[in-house]
């Protein structure tokens, strides 16, 4: 299973490069809203499709979604301009997420910092484990000073979440952030 999906992960990751080149506009309903702005960006369910299309997934990604909004609510309370969604991101945090069940922490699997997932992006990471809702993962990075004072940071402009829930039903979350 972890197999198919570290295939499935690294496909997302080539179609969330590829995808954007061969479409001229938006591609599916599934959304981040901007509360400052009004604005809502869509993000490609064709891409999201190649990790895992399971209702399951689903559910977990909607969860990502909720927490996303959830800490740019919190980030315009403290008058901070809101994080875009990042694709990029995306994949990266997707990777760290179920690489978390394997080594929860900020070193990789193999040994390697966080960041080598995509260095030229990540500026940040957040994680977490066992929260099986937006708001008890978010509840949780702001009761934590390091993980609060991230997503605080005024320098980043970027960020995405993922969840991956391993076969125990346990939820490993992972917050990026870029600049």
């Amino acid at each position: 299973m972890k197999k198919i999906l570290s295939i499935l992960t690294i496909a997302y990751m080539l179609a969330a490069v590829i995808l954007p080149f061969m479409f001229n506009g938006e591609v599916d309903n599934i959304a981040v809203r901007y509360k400052s702005t009004g604005d809502i960006v869509y993000l490609d369910s064709e891409a999201i499709a190649l990790s895992d299309s399971s209702d399951s997934n689903t559910g977990l990604r909607a969860e990502a979604i909720d927490a996303f909004n959830q800490i740019n609510d919190i980030r315009n309370d403290a008058g901070l301009d809101e994080l875009s969604w990042n694709q990029n991101l995306e994949s990266a945090s997707m990777v760290r997420a179920e690489e978390c069940d394997e080594n929860f922490s900020h070193t990789r699997p193999n040994g390697s910092p966080w960041y080598t997932v995509n260095s030229k992006i990540q500026g940040g990471e957040n994680l977490a484990y066992g929260f099986d809702t937006a708001d008890e993962a978010v509840d949780a990075w702001m009761a934590s000073p390091t993980h609060k004072d991230n997503i605080l940071f005024d320098e980043f402009t970027g960020g995405s979440i993922s969840v991956y829930k391993n076969d125990n039903g346990v939820c490993y979350w992972a917050q990026e952030f870029s600049y």
